[in-house]
């Protein structure tokens, strides 16, 4: 179980594209993750519309391991970071 005692913070994924590569590799080499989404679209932000921003880029998305399998899930999303 992970709680904010025991976890550790492995990404900072800038779109949901990212997001789904990097738990997509977490969850097949069996490692489970907590994700946490900042939204960045601020009061004017409009029935998915903002001007001049690309939608996908207003929310970062935080995700959270185990401290203990830190190293492993850096080592399984390495292959999903390189599809950027």
């Amino acid at each position: 179980m992970l709680t904010i005692f025991n976890r550790r913070e492995l990404l900072t994924a800038l779109s949901a594209e990212q997001l789904f590569r990097v738990k997509n590799a977490l969850a097949d080499a069996g490692i489970p993750c907590h994700t946490a989404a900042l939204d960045h679209g601020g009061p004017f932000r409009t029935r998915g519309r903002t001007p001049f921003i690309k939608m996908d880029y207003l929310n970062q998305y935080k995700i959270y391991v185990h401290k203990d399998d830190y190293d492993r899930a850096m080592a399984a999303i390495q292959t999903a970071l390189r599809g950027n």
